[in-house]
């Protein structure tokens, strides 16, 4: 939960008008239905990276949202193609998953 804090502390720290112009901020909440599972989300990007955690609170411990996973992903357009990594760390920042790819807009 103290990463979450840094992260939520940064972003309210580089939420200036001069910084609005170069970093993207991205907050939000999901609900699993069948689950009963709780999500927020919420990232900074700046130029073609993205730091971003998930933090999830379950039915049985309602209230406690504790942070899932933590991402750094890199975006990069050419053209129409648009080639992306993203990493994906658990809440002990362990690297769990690396996903490499490549994507088409028409």
């Amino acid at each position: 939960m103290k990463y979450s804090a840094i992260i939520v502390a940064a972003s309210l720290a580089f939420s200036s008008a001069a910084v609005a112009d170069t970093f993207k901020f991205t907050l939000g909440s999901e609900r699993a239905l069948e689950t009963e599972i709780n999500s927020v989300y919420g990232s900074i990007d700046y130029g073609i990276a993205s730091l971003g955690a998930t933090l999830k609170d379950t039915a049985t411990d309602s209230g406690s949202f504790n942070v899932s996973k933590y991402e750094l992903d890199f975006s990069q357009p050419i053209g129409p193609v648009t080639l992306y990594v993203e990493n994906d760390f658990d809440d002990g920042f362990k690297h769990s998953e690396t996903v490499i790819g490549a994507k088409y807009s028409f």
